[in-house]
């Protein structure tokens, strides 16, 4: 079974909404979980992402890609000096391939504190 489908495979997939998202899991018959974001543009990036060995660890991978980055100063620098920073309406951006549709976007993040 290809994990990249565009409809849920058998049985049907279960419904779940994390932060203002809808994912899907499903459990594919050999055990093994899958989820996707049925409602993300581009269509074409609705597709099955997996296999995961629970569906805890399917709705914590998607958490982990939506989450904000988190950067140092040193890469903020970088950032900056390679024209890849700005402000929209007043919050500080970067700018980042979205890593589940894979399009560039502006994107606020976390700065992380370094020791010292």
């Amino acid at each position: 079974m290809s994990v990249f489908l565009t409809e849920p495979p058998a049985p049907a997939a279960s419904r779940h909404i994390v932060g203002c998202s809808i994912l899907e899991t499903v459990r594919r018959t050999d055990g093994w979980w899958l989820y996707r974001c049925p409602e993300i543009f581009p269509v074409n990036a609705r597709h099955w992402r997996g296999p995961f060995d629970t569906e805890t660890a399917a709705l914590d991978d998607y958490r982990e890609k939506t989450r904000l980055p988190r950067i140092t100063r040193a890469e903020l620098k970088s950032y900056k000096r390679h024209g890849y920073h700005g402000v929209v309406d007043g919050v500080a951006t970067i700018m980042r391939l979205d890593p589940l549709t894979g399009a560039t976007s502006l994107t606020p993040f976390e700065l992380l504190e370094e020791p010292g």
